[in-house]
């Protein structure tokens, strides 16, 4: 007879409430976590409690909503300083600063967000700065869909059944346009004056683990001064999946 093995109920809870806070966009209250999680107010808020004591969740005073801590950044940095892939991405992220002067960064899915895992700033004067542990919504912003276009449809599904209508057709054909092209760009959709390209980066078995952007200030970084960087950028990413290998 297989032993079944002994887990912690209390554990899996709290893991379920920081996997929910990482899932969903922006800070929630605890209703919202509980009817999420189907479990009673009394235990999220039993559970919330123990997570703030040890920074895991952070507790906004004024609004009383919680999001997750500031301790997962310290996770996310010594992660991404100990894993093999940040060796391999950091000479093409600091080729790609050089040719095009402006700032680049590498992005990592986590659930319906993403979070910048690397970066290297623009040396100019005037330049883009995004900033390492920056979570956004994954279906927002150029580096955010050249990942989301490459996930699994039963992701993409779940995720646009939270949108409005037209916003949730418009982003579908973003999506398709990133997946025909194979790269993304926006202008001005997520901050004013400010304008991106970004490409998708697949691990061994194609699966897609990131995205490599090139951002900067509209002036100077756009969509046709863009073009001239898309084969670089692409070859770049390509490089990045070989040397996985």
């Amino acid at each position: 007879m297989k032993k079944t093995p002994e887990v912690s109920a209390t554990v899996v809870r709290a893991i379920s409430v920081i996997n929910y806070l990482n899932d969903v966009s922006g800070p929630q209250g605890v209703s919202e976590i509980s009817k999420g999680l189907g479990l009673s107010t009394t235990i999220v808020h039993r559970l919330l409690t123990t997570l703030k004591m040890e920074g895991m969740v952070f507790q906004d005073p004024r609004s009383k909503l919680y999001s997750l801590g500031t301790v997962f950044l310290d996770y996310a940095n010594k992660i991404m300083s100990e894993m093999p892939i940040a060796p391999i991405i950091e000479p093409w992220l600091m080729s790609l600063r050089h040719d095009t002067g402006e700032t680049v960064g590498f992005y990592m899915p986590t659930g319906q967000m993403r979070i910048c895992v690397l970066e290297y700033e623009s040396l100019q004067e005037i330049k883009r700065s995004v900033g390492i542990g920056k979570r956004m919504p994954i279906h927002v912003g150029a580096s955010g869909r050249a990942i989301l276009a490459f996930q699994s449809a039963e992701l993409q599904e779940r995720l646009l059944l939270t949108l409005p209508k037209d916003e949730r057709s418009r982003l579908q054909e973003l999506l398709e346009e990133t997946r025909i092209l194979g790269y993304a760009t926006n202008e001005e959709e997520i901050t004013p004056n400010v304008a991106a390209l970004s490409a998708p980066v697949f691990d061994q078995q194609g699966r897609v683990i990131g995205s490599l952007s090139i951002s900067g200030p509209l002036f100077r970084w756009n969509r046709k001064t863009m073009e001239s960087y898309v084969s670089e950028l692409l070859n770049a990413t390509n490089e990045i999946q070989h040397s996985l290998f």
